[in-house]
C-alpha cells in the first residue's frame, strides 16, 4: 500500500479553527490553565482560535483585555491560528448596544407605504426593531444599527476594532483575521402567522445617493418600489436594490476591510439568508457585492445533516459563496459549521455524518473551517458548564476524528484547484425587477408567483447539476462585465468557462446580454430556459435589443445556443460538456469534483446519502491511480481499467456517508 505521510498528517493551517468563549470561561484566569487548555484543544487536531473579549462589561474591562492578550499571545506562540469575532453575540455591529448610546440616530430605519382614507397613499420613515431579526435572533433582543449609517458603522469599528488594535498591538502579529457575523439591512420579518407592514430598507441619505448615482429623483418613483405602475417599475426596482447592495457593501463591509487592510488583518465573516434570491434582495441587496469587500468570504451551516443539506436551500450558500470567491481571485471561503438544528431538535448528528459534511462543504468550495462542534474539555473548577450548550458534545476520539479528516480532505484541495467549466448565471436581477416587499413573514412565500417560480427553478437546477457531477460556478452580472470571450471560452479572472446556463429569467443589464451574445457568436455553448431575457434592468429603451440578442442566440445564429427547462436544459449542457464522471447505476447522492492537482487529475467522490453505493464509475482520465481515504489517511493502489486513451471505469463501493480520493498520476510524480 503507497504511503503518504503529508495526508496522513496534513500541514497546520488546513486543520479547522474552534470557535471558544472568552477564556475565562473555557480556561479560567489562571496563566497555567490557559496552557492546559490549549494543548488540550491542540491534541484534539485544532490549530486556530476564533475568541473574543469576555462580554461582562463589555470592551470596558481593563481585566478582561490583560486576560485576552495574554490568551492570545500563548495562543500565537504554541502555533495556533487567532480570529477575532467582533461582537457580544450577533448580529454584528452593534457592539453589544454601546454604538447606539453613542450615536442613538444610528438604528437601522424602514420606509413604509399606507393607504390614506382619501384614497391617496404616505410614506412613512420607522425604526426597525419588533418582529425583525433584532428581536428574532437567537442570542438576544437589542436595537440594531444600520448598516448604511457611515457614522453608525464607523462607531461601531471604532468602539469595537480600534479597541482591540490596542490591545492586541501590534494587532497583526496576533490576529490574522476579524470575523463579523451577519450585519443585514433587517428590513423583513420573521414570526409566522401575522400581517406586517410592508418595509423597505432606508436611510435620510438615501435619496440623495439615489440622484448621484442613478441620475433622477427617487422620491417621485417610489410608488414603484411597493406597487406595479408601468414598464418604468423594472427600471426604478433594479437602480434601487443596486443602490442599496453597492450601499451595504461600501459602508459595513467595506469600511471594515480599509480598517483591517490599514491594520495588517483580515476581513471575514458571514451574511445573513443566503439561502433564497427573495432574502438576498432582504438582507444585502446582492450578497456578491458583498463578497467582494471580504479578504475572506464566509458562510455558516448549521447543521451536519448531508442529506437535509442537500435536499433543502441549504447546499446553495456554499455555492454562491465558493463562487464569488473564485471570480475575485482570492479562493478562500469560511464556513462556521455546527449542528445547532439537529441539537435543537434533539437529532444529533453523527461523526460520520459530521465528517461527510466536512466533504460536502469542500467540494463546494470551504477552504477554511470555524468549528462550533463542542470540543470535550472540561471548564475550570468552579465554573458553570455552560460556555459550550451541546449536551451530548462529541467524545475526545470522535472530535479528534472530525479534525483528522477536515484537514486530510482540506490538504487534497489546498494544493490544488477546483476545474469547472460551466458557469450559471445568478439571475437576481429579474428578481429586483419584480419585487416588491411583503406583509408576510420571511419564511412564508413571496406574493408574487413569479419571484417564487424563479426563486426555486434556479436553486432546483443548481442542485441538479450537483447530483449529476456536473460541477459550475455561479456567476453574477457583475462578473460578466469583466468576462473576455476567447474563442469558445468565457474567460473571468482565471476561470474558463465552455458553457454558460440561463436559469429563468427575464430581466439582464443589456452590456450583460451582449457578453453573452458574443460568447455564443464564438461557438461557446449557451444553455437557455423557455423563460429567456427580454427586458433591460436599465431601462425599456433597451428591451427591444435585449429581445433581438435573445432571439438571434434562440435561432441558432450564433451556432452555439440551445434552449429549454428542466431535464433538457441538463441535456443540452451534457452534450457539450460532460460531467466529471459517469455512474452505473446513476445516483442523486454521490458527488465529484475534478481538482487540478500537480500529481495529476484528482476526482473527489462523497455519499450524502445514509444508504450505501456500490457500482462501476467512469472518469474522463486515465493510467495508474491511487485511492485516498481521507477518514483514515490510508491509500491504495486503484483497480482502473482503460477504455480509450482518455477514459478508465473502476469499481465504486462508498459507505453510507464516505467520502475519496482518486488520483490519477502523471507519469513523472507520484504522491
Amino acid at each position: 500500500m503507497p504511503e503518504n505521510p503529508r495526508f496522513l498528517n496534513p500541514p497546520d493551517h488546513c486543520r479547522p479553527l474552534q470557535f471558544t468563549p472568552p477564556f475565562e470561561q473555557w480556561c479560567g484566569t489562571a496563566e497555567e490553565s490557559t496552557r492546559i487548555n490549549l494543548k488540550r484543544l491542540r491534541d484534539l487536531g485544532m490549530r486556530g482560535l476564533v475568541v473574543h473579549v469576555s462580554l461582562e462589561n463589555y470592551l470596558c474591562s481593563d481585566v478582561a483585555w490583560d486576560i485576552l492578550r495574554r490568551g492570545v499571545r500563548m495562543a500565537a506562540e504554541m502555533g495556533f491560528r487567532v480570529w477575532i469575532y467582533d461582537e457580544k453575540g450577533y448580529p454584528s455591529g452593534a457592539a453589544g448596544g454601546l454604538v447606539l448610546a453613542q450615536f442613538p440616530g444610528g438604528e437601522a430605519q424602514g420606509l413604509v407605504r399606507s393607504a390614506r382614507g382619501d384614497g391617496n397613499v404616505k410614506y412613512d420613515v420607522v425604526r426597525l426593531y419588533e418582529g425583525t431579526h433584532a428581536t428574532e435572533n437567537f442570542y438576544q433582543k437589542r436595537p440594531y444599527i444600520n448598516i448604511l449609517d457611515s457614522e453608525a458603522v464607523s462607531t461601531f469599528v471604532q468602539v469595537t476594532h480600534d479597541r482591540y488594535a490596542r490591545a492586541l498591538h501590534p494587532i497583526g502579529q496576533y490576529v490574522e483575521a476579524f470575523f463579523t457575523d451577519e450585519p443585514s439591512l433587517i428590513a423583513a420579518y420573521v414570526p409566522q402567522g401575522k400581517s406586517y407592514p410592508r418595509t423597505l430598507p432606508w436611510h435620510p441619505r438615501l435619496p440623495e445617493i439615489f440622484l448621484s448615482r442613478k441620475g433622477y429623483d427617487l422620491m417621485p418613483h417610489l410608488e414603484s418600489l411597493f406597487e406595479s405602475r408601468g414598464e418604468i417599475d423594472r427600471k426604478v426596482r433594479c437602480d434601487f436594490y443596486e443602490v442599496i447592495a453597492d450601499l451595504c457593501a461600501e459602508t459595513y463591509f467595506g469600511q471594515i476591510q480599509s480598517w483591517c487592510r490599514r491594520n495588517g488583518v483580515l476581513s471575514s465573516g458571514h451574511l445573513l439568508g443566503e439561502e433564497t434570491l427573495v432574502w438576498q434582495t432582504l438582507f444585502e441587496g446582492d450578497p456578491f457585492a458583498c463578497y467582494r469587500r471580504f479578504d475572506i468570504p464566509g458562510i455558516d451551516m448549521i447543521l451536519s445533516d448531508p442529506g437535509k443539506i442537500m435536499s433543502g436551500k441549504y447546499f446553495i450558500v456554499p455555492k454562491l459563496g465558493s463562487s464569488a470567491s473564485r471570480l475575485q481571485g482570492t479562493r478562500r471561503l469560511m464556513c462556521e459549521i455546527s449542528d445547532f438544528l439537529g441539537a435543537f431538535n434533539g437529532q444529533h448528528a453523527t461523526l460520520e455524518q459530521m465528517q461527510c459534511t466536512a466533504s460536502l462543504l469542500t467540494a463546494m468550495g470551504v477552504t477554511d473551517f470555524v468549528s462550533m462542534y463542542q470540543p470535550p474539555i472540561p471548564p475550570p473548577a468552579g465554573a458553570a458548564n455552560d460556555h459550550w450548550p451541546d449536551p451530548k458534545p462529541p467524545t475526545e476520539r470522535e472530535f479528534r476524528a472530525y479534525a483528522d479528516h477536515a484537514a486530510r480532505v482540506q490538504s487534497m484541495f489546498a494544493e490544488g484547484s477546483i476545474e469547472t467549466c460551466t458557469a450559471v448565471v445568478h439571475p437576481l436581477r429579474t428578481i429586483w425587477a419584480h419585487f416588491t416587499p411583503s406583509d408576510r413573514s420571511m419564511y412564508d412565500p413571496h406574493p408574487d408567483a413569479t419571484i417564487e417560480a424563479i426563486d426555486r427553478s434556479f436553486t432546483d437546477l443548481c442542485r441538479n447539476l450537483i447530483q449529476r457531477q456536473m460541477d459550475f460556478d455561479i456567476v453574477d452580472e457583475h462578473g460578466l462585465s469583466l468576462a473576455l470571450v476567447e474563442g469558445e471560452t468565457l474567460v473571468i479572472g482565471d476561470r474558463r468557462y465552455k458553457a454558460l446556463v440561463l436559469p429563468p429569467m427575464d430581466t439582464v443589464r443589456l452590456g450583460t446580454m451582449e457578453t453573452i451574445a458574443r460568447f455564443s457568436a464564438q461557438g461557446g455553448l449557451v444553455v437557455m430556459h423557455s423563460l429567456a431575457p427580454e427586458y433591460s434592468g436599465e431601462g425599456s429603451e433597451n428591451d427591444e435589443q435585449v429581445r433581438a440578442l435573445a432571439a438571434m442566440m434562440r435561432e441558432g445564429k450564433g451556432g452555439g445556443t440551445t434552449g429549454g427547462e428542466g431535464e433538457g436544459i441538463l441535456e443540452a449542457l451534457r452534450s457539450r460538456v460532460p460531467p466529471n464522471c459517469g455512474l452505473l447505476p446513476s445516483s442523486q447522492h454521490i458527488l465529484c469534483v475534478r481538482i487540478r492537482r500537480r500529481e495529476g487529475p484528482t476526482y473527489f467522490l462523497v455519499n450524502t446519502s445514509s444508504d450505501g453505493y456500490r457500482g462501476i464509475c467512469t472518469f474522463p482520465s486515465n493510467g495508474n491511480a491511487l485511492i485516498l481515504d481521507p477518514a483514515s489517511g490510508t491509500s491504495r493502489d486503484a483497480r482502473t481499467e482503460a477504455i480509450d486513451p482518455s477514459s478508465a471505469r473502476m469499481a465504486l463501493t462508498l459507505d453510507p456517508y464516505q467520502a475519496m480520493f482518486v488520483v490519477f498520476l502523471r507519469k513523472e510524480v507520484s504522491v
